[in-house]
């Protein structure tokens, strides 16, 4: 798919595009002079009533989303939070655009404060009264959050160039409005289209099957129903691309035994106990690309649970990730029972939030959490922004193998970090198991924690024993 930044850079195809954009108006989206794309709005969703959006001065819809889910029937350790004990609620502006959007939002009370997130974008904001306004210079997905409101998630998606032939006989199209579809089960060369301002009330299955799409720009929602949303068995060749998957009952996108998987620029809403974001099982060649998730528990969680499969070539980039809850941003383990994980890499990522309890003393930002016999090395985290809501910014633990995971213990090696930054003050905790299950070559390179550089292992941050080897500092 082709992505825009800005439409000066497309001048020979920009004719060509917007001839697409106009015919993709008529089943999906109002097209408009501004360069955004608006999709309908069904009277069966909630209208945000805190806030008011407008994008290049064209009204954008905007959805007041709030969880009714059986608080006293859900675990005591996810209640005992104060972000827990009570109903979650977002509100969600979803366009496409073309180019740079000049965003105005207003509310129904004087601005006292607010933050655009992710900071790392370093936009430059104006608030006046009761208005906040921003240029965004192109597709983006942002957190913001006003006062003491619940956060607006606002996604300015890429606008949509492929689209899909509606006389294929594999195609699943649902246009605009609610759909309840139940499980949708896809076979080998299927696609499935949600268009933008459609809402389907089910989930996906994909066993044993190849070359699968799943596009669009509107939303599956799983009415906290189904355990695992979206489920994919010994897939091949899948992309998943653009968009909403939310209000799973637990795992939310889980690949088990899978190869050459893509999600890109999906939007994870996950709100309650295990409600994991994306995660490859026994998986490999798997690219998670500009998603944004946001999740009651880890956002991204990396496992080898059968013994026999190995993880390798793992890519997430370019992500944004809010661990509400229990919840790691990217987390290695816990379960890592088969013979390796490998070759994983965490590259250009914001991690906004990432806090709660967990089996090893709280999560962390990003972490390898070995529980069982794997041998996981070749991981390497790059341009990482973790901001302020963090437990703790990075951990390395070899476990005993039995929190989740079949003894005996792991090992971890051959770990680089590089140009990663953390606005908070926190743990960095590197724990071995015992000299025969330990962590071996450990490398900080161009690291800051509140702007301070990393060069060696301060001790009030590192928490280490004597199982850990060979940790440098460039």
């Amino acid at each position: 798919m082709l992505k825009i930044n800005t439409l000066n850079h497309y001048p020979i195809i920009l004719p060509f595009m917007l001839f697409l954009i106009i015919i993709w108006d008529a089943g999906c989206g109002k097209t408009t002079d501004s360069g955004i794309i608006t999709y309908p709005s069904d009277p069966a969703l909630a209208t945000s009533d805190l806030y008011t959006v407008t994008v290049n001065g064209q009204s954008v819809w905007t959805e007041k989303y709030r969880t009714d889910i059986a608080l006293d029937s859900l675990p005591e350790w996810f209640t005992s939070e104060p972000y827990t004990q009570e109903q979650q609620e977002l509100h969600i502006s979803n366009f496409s655009c073309t180019g740079p959007i000049h965003v105005r939002i207003e509310i129904g009370q004087k601005i006292n404060q607010a933050a655009i997130r992710p900071v790392s974008r370093k936009i430059k904001k104006s608030v006046h009264d009761r208005v906040l306004e921003f240029i965004l210079p192109g597709p983006d997905k942002l957190y913001i959050e006003i006062n003491n409101l619940p956060p607006l998630c606002f996604f300015a998606n890429p606008a949509e160039f492929e689209i899909p032939d509606k006389n294929n006989p594999h195609l699943h199209y649902f246009g605009p409005g609610i759909h309840q579809p139940g499980l949708i089960t896809l076979k080998d060369n299927d696609e499935l289209y949600i268009a933008g301002g459609a809402v389907l009330y089910g989930g996906i299955r994909i066993d044993g099957a190849s070359n699968i799409r799943v596009t669009g720009r509107g939303i599956l929602d799983g009415g906290f129903r189904y355990r695992r949303m979206v489920y994919l068995k010994d897939a091949s060749h899948v992309s998943i691309n653009g968009i909403i998957i939310r209000n799973g009952r637990g795992w939310t996108n889980t690949l088990v035994n899978c190869s050459d998987v893509t999600y890109r620029n999906v939007k994870v809403l996950g709100f309650g106990p295990s409600s994991d974001g994306i995660n490859p099982l026994g998986s490999k060649q798997v690219t998670i690309d500009s998603c944004f998730l946001r999740c009651t528990d880890d956002c991204i969680a990396i496992k080898s649970p059968d013994p026999s499969d190995s993880v390798y070539d793992i890519q997430v980039i370019n992500n944004t990730m809010i661990g509400y809850a229990f919840s790691d941003g990217v987390t290695i383990g816990f379960e890592t029972n088969g013979p390796e994980i490998s070759d994983v890499t965490v590259r250009n990522c914001d991690i906004l939030i990432a806090r709660g309890g967990s089996r090893v003393d709280g999560h962390s930002a990003f972490s390898i959490i070995c529980d069982g016999p794997a041998e996981i090395h070749n991981i390497t985290y790059e341009d990482i922004h973790v901001e302020e809501r963090v437990y703790k910014l990075f951990e390395l633990q070899v476990t005993d193998g039995t929190k989740y995971g079949i003894n005996p213990p792991g090992h971890i090696r051959d770990v680089y970090l590089k140009n990663v930054s953390w606005a908070a003050l926190a743990p960095i905790i590197l724990k071995g198991y015992d000299t025969g299950y330990g962590i071996n070559n450990v490398t900080f390179e161009n690291c800051y924690i509140q702007n301070k550089k990393l060069t060696e292992a301060w001790d009030a941050v590192f928490e280490m024993n004597h199982f850990v080897h060979g940790v440098k500092f460039k």
